[in-house]
C-alpha cells in the first residue's frame, strides 16, 4: 500500500477510537436523563453511523478477501511459490481448506460403510471430518469421492505468520 494510504488507514482508525469514546460519554449522559425520545434519537444516530461504518469496513473486507482467496493464489500458483517469507511481514502460504458434504445422506452413509469406511460415521459425519477424508483420499490414493453423492471443493485462503 502506499504510504498516503496507510496513514489515512491509521488516521482514520485513530479518529474511530475518539469517535467511540466521545459516543460513549454521549451515552452517559443521554441514559442519565431517563428521557426515552432523547434516547432513541441517540440510539438512531448511532445506529446509521455504525451501518455507515459497517458498509466501508465490509468494502475493505471483500478487498481483503478476494486478495487473500484468489489474487495471492493466482500469482503463487503463477510463480511456482507455495511459501514465502517477506521482511517486515512474516511467512505468507497459501493453503487450501477441503470442503465435503453429502448430497444424499443415506447413500453416503452406506458408500462409506460399503467401502470399509465405517469408521468416520458417528451418529452423523462431521463435516471437517468428511472434508479430511475427501482430502485423503485424493491426496493419498488418488480417488475423489462419487460427485453423485457427495459435493466436494476446495477454497484458498492466505495466512501471514510473524517470522521471530
Amino acid at each position: 500500500m502506499k504510504p498516503i494510504t496507510l496513514e489515512r488507514i491509521n488516521h482514520v482508525c485513530a479518529q474511530l477510537i475518539a469517535v467511540a469514546g466521545a459516543v460513549r460519554e454521549d451515552t452517559d449522559a443521554i441514559l442519565a436523563l431517563h428521557n426515552h425520545v432523547e434516547l432513541i434519537r441517540h440510539y438512531n444516530h448511532l445506529r446509521l453511523a455504525t451501518a455507515e461504518i459497517k458498509e466501508a469496513r465490509e468494502a475493505l473486507a471483500d478487498m481483503e478477501e478476494r486478495l487473500s482467496r484468489e489474487s495471492i493464489p493466482d500469482i503463487f500458483r503463477e510463480h511456482g511459490i507455495k511459501t514465502t517469507t517477506i521482511e517486515g511481514v512474516g511467512r505468507v502460504t497459501v493453503s487450501y481448506r477441503f470442503s465435503c458434504s453429502m448430497l444424499d445422506k443415506e447413500m453416503g452413509l452406506n458408500w462409506l460403510r460399503e467401502t470399509k469406511n465405517e469408521g468416520i460415521i458417528i451418529e452423523t459425519v462431521n463435516a471437517s471430518t468428511l472434508a479430511a477424508f475427501a482430502k485423503t483420499m485424493l491426496e493419498e490414493k488418488g480417488e475423489e469421492l462419487p460427485t453423485t453423492i457427495f459435493k466436494t471443493g476446495t477454497s484458498p485462503y492466505t495466512s501471514i505468520t510473524k517470522v521471530k
